[in-house]
């Protein structure tokens, strides 16, 4: 028989390893992850280039994504890149026509704004109908998703139905009377909780791995996956890993694409699990995700192990 001193001891062995095992599921228990590609498509006449290897690693994993596009980047050539990503589970946000002049930093009125939204979107649309009838289908089906270039913390303030009527009655807007109404319905994802470094000049990760570890770790004021899954005192997942963290990358950039394969083993192994936008929870016309902002700790949270 066991002493009293003996069996408390096991006892207690017993309910530490049971904690421990009970962390570790939770620290690997699946969550909800969105991985966005901006700024594209960026391919070849000959059908490959960037986007095309982006496209082939999601297929090879199993994974969908996000792809917010530039309605300028939209070559001629470029239907059947949309049509793939479609057919393929993915999804096509509107990234307005172009980078230059829609930033915060430009201060750009809400027509202008509109009038960007709506003519890349005109170019979506017309290179899907005409290259894929089944994938304009799907696009049509599907909600309709924006991000703003250079970001923007909050709902823009030309998808707040509050300046629904103004725009409409726009005589700068009187050219897309008939499509005014696809500001509606739109969910702004101009926020995002992760990215991948490729974007940033000072922080640019100098390898795969390098940017993979950005991902999942951080660096400095960039919350990587990890403090998101380890958030407060005691660690526990943040608020945010509920509905989902969305992940930011460019599919253009070389490193990026050599990542990328890393970057989802690593979610996985995280158990992350893998979506296209938008997130079930979100609201369209209303925010969304902010830019920079802490992970927010949850007392309800599962338990994490650092």
């Amino acid at each position: 028989m066991y002493s009293r001193r003996t069996f408390l001891k096991l006892i207690g062995l017993s309910a530490a390893a049971l904690s421990l095992s009970s962390r570790a599921e939770a620290s690997s228990a699946p969550f909800p992850v969105y991985l966005t590609f901006d700024d594209g498509p960026t391919t070849e006449p000959n059908g490959g280039g960037a986007t095309t290897t982006v496209l082939d690693i999601l297929g090879q994993e199993n994974v969908p994504a996000t792809f917010f596009l530039h309605g300028v980047a939209i070559n001629s050539w470029e239907g059947a890149v949309l049509a793939r990503m479609m057919n393929e589970g993915h999804a096509i946000g509107n990234h307005l026509w172009q980078h230059a002049g829609n930033t915060e930093a430009d201060e750009p009125t809400l027509e202008h704004l509109a009038e960007q939204y709506l003519l890349c979107e005109r170019r979506i649309r017309q290179m899907l109908s005409a290259a894929d009838a089944e994938a304009y289908a799907r696009y049509l089906a599907q909600p309709r998703l924006f991000r703003r270039p250079g970001g923007n913390n909050g709902l823009n303030a030309f998808l707040d139905l509050r300046h629904f009527a103004f725009l409409q009655q726009s005589p700068s807007l009187r050219a897309y009377r008939k499509e005014i109404a696809w500001l509606q319905g739109v969910y702004d994802y101009s926020g995002w909780h992760v990215i991948n470094g490729d974007s940033l000049a000072r922080a640019f990760p100098h390898d795969a791995a390098a940017m993979r570890d950005f991902v999942m770790y951080g660096r400095g004021a960039y919350a990587g996956v990890q403090r998101y899954l380890c958030a407060g005192d005691p660690p526990r997942r943040a608020a945010e890993v509920r509905d989902g963290l969305i992940v930011l990358m460019h599919d253009a950039v070389p490193l990026t694409q050599k990542a990328l394969p890393l970057i989802i083993a690593a979610l996985r192994e995280h158990g992350a699990t893998f979506h296209a936008l938008p997130r079930p929870n979100d609201q369209p016309n209303a925010p969304t995700v902010g830019i920079g902002y802490a992970p927010t700790p949850s007392p309800a949270g599962l338990p994490c192990a650092r």
